[in-house]
């Protein structure tokens, strides 16, 4: 599985990079925000395929950050997984609860982190059948990256 757009919203610059190093290398266009207000322009702006989210982050957290995008009828069906140190039962059923598809914890395995997006980006309604902006959509396309350009708040590949 390869080619979606995977927005990474973390405050920690080492998770920033090391996400945009993994995902990359499997063939995924990845987006980094380093603040929840950065991250909902750049989800608005962008449409990614899938969100990963951290939850403490100064200024607008990731909480809020969920809570907004699943509010606005332009971002609510893309899936968000949450990143998080918190790892009491109660934070990982408030995420599902208000519309998380998952909740990895702090600090991840990459392979455990991969397989859970994997499993994400399979269930997505166009999953198999995903071309490039411009392109017709159909079971004869792949998924591949987009070349589309990134909004202002969002970094690709570059240092902050």
């Amino acid at each position: 599985m390869s080619g979606y757009k995977i927005l990474v919203v973390d405050d920690e610059p080492d998770v920033l990079r090391m996400l945009q190093v993994v995902l990359g290398k499997r063939g995924h266009r990845v987006l980094v925000a380093p603040t929840g207000m950065e991250g909902l322009v750049t989800a608005q702006g962008e449409r990614p395929d899938l969100v990963l989210l951290d939850i403490m982050m100064e200024g607008m957290d990731g909480w809020e950050v969920l809570k907004l995008l699943k509010l606005e009828q332009a971002t609510r069906d893309i899936p968000v997984v949450m990143l998080s140190a918190r790892v009491e039962p109660r934070d990982k059923i408030r995420g599902l609860q208000e519309g998380a598809v998952d909740y990895v914890t702090k600090p991840f395995s990459v392979r455990d982190l991969m397989a859970t997006i994997d499993a994400v980006l399979e269930r997505r309604p166009e999953a198999g059948t995903r071309a490039p902006e411009g392109e017709a959509r159909g079971p004869e396309a792949t998924p591949r990256a987009r070349d589309a350009s990134t909004g202002a708040a969002a970094r690709e590949g570059g240092e902050r």
